[in-house]
């Protein structure tokens, strides 16, 4: 009876110990989506980080250069008629559209983009000494229109701010279930450290397995998809679009992976301290 007694505490401590690494692999996971998925910041750093903005801005005057070749300007004329600095401004306006469902998104000034192509048209045909007529005034305007619609096109991408406004109708919801973990996991602790008559050592010697635990199951899944290089097959034609998604994913699994280590670190430190703890209480 003794020993059925004592086995049925030993599986009771090991059964609180599973739930309570289950509920603190739950709060590690969504303290990681909020500071990743559900974070505006965190999209700009990623932006900022991939040099989204230059690379975008190349793209951009690339296609408006190439769409005016059909109209006889040549390359090197419409090169740099858009500046980084004016992608910036609206990519930046972009983010804060998806992630706030009541702001409603648009390119900060079209007309500066419609004078910028103009005037780089127009310095060119006054350098070749082209001669402007009602007809060439008409081809700049249209030349012009195009690149604001070009521009348009790169900067607002529909399927972003869907993604960022159904993320941002769970922020609550995930805020809500990362306190009810958290507070699980203690209750659950304060079970186990009662279940042990109170022997500090044996807690943190669980703490040590539901830490590593924890950490574990954080850190292997996101490692594999890294090291099988699944990231780098996305099927995404523009470079700037791809090296931003990229470095946003890998970025996003590399977080769980350093919170994941953190775990195992942090569960490493109990053990020492278990055995600690357990010389000092046996030593006296």
């Amino acid at each position: 009876m003794k020993k059925r007694g004592h086995l049925m505490k030993v599986t009771s401590r090991f059964f609180i110990a599973f739930l309570s690494s289950v509920f603190l692999f739950a709060f590690l996971i969504l303290l990681t989506l909020r500071l990743t998925l559900f974070s505006e910041n965190y999209i700009a750093k990623q932006a900022a980080k991939a040099d989204y903005y230059t690379e975008l801005t190349e793209e951009i005057n690339r296609q408006i250069e190439n769409s005016s070749l059909g109209s006889n300007i040549p390359k090197g004329v419409l090169d740099q008629a858009i500046s980084k600095e004016v992608v910036k401004i609206d990519v930046d306006k972009y983010f804060q559209a998806m992630y706030n469902t009541g702001t409603k998104y648009e390119i900060s000034d079209e007309s500066k983009i419609h004078d910028a192509v103009s005037k780089a048209i127009t310095d060119y045909m006054k350098e070749k000494q082209i001669q402007v007529t009602p007809e060439s005034e008409l081809a700049v305007t249209g030349l012009s229109d195009n690149a604001v619609k070009i521009y348009k096109g790169y900067i607002e991408l529909p399927f972003l701010v869907s993604y960022g406004r159904k993320v941002m109708n769970y922020k609550s919801k995930l805020v809500l279930f990362m306190v009810i973990c958290g507070v699980l996991w203690a209750l659950l602790s304060f079970s186990l450290y009662s279940s042990l008559r109170g022997y500090v050592h044996r807690l943190l010697r669980y703490w040590a397995y539901i830490w590593v635990g924890s950490g574990l199951m954080m850190a292997v899944v996101p490692g594999i998809i890294l090291l099988q290089g699944s990231l780098k097959k996305l099927g995404i034609q523009s470079k700037a679009m791809y090296d931003f998604i990229q470095t946003y994913l890998s970025s996003f699994l590399w977080l769980f992976i350093v919170i994941g280590l953190i775990s195992i670190v942090a569960g490493i430190i109990f053990g020492v301290l278990s055995e600690v703890k357990r010389k000092q209480l046996f030593s006296t």
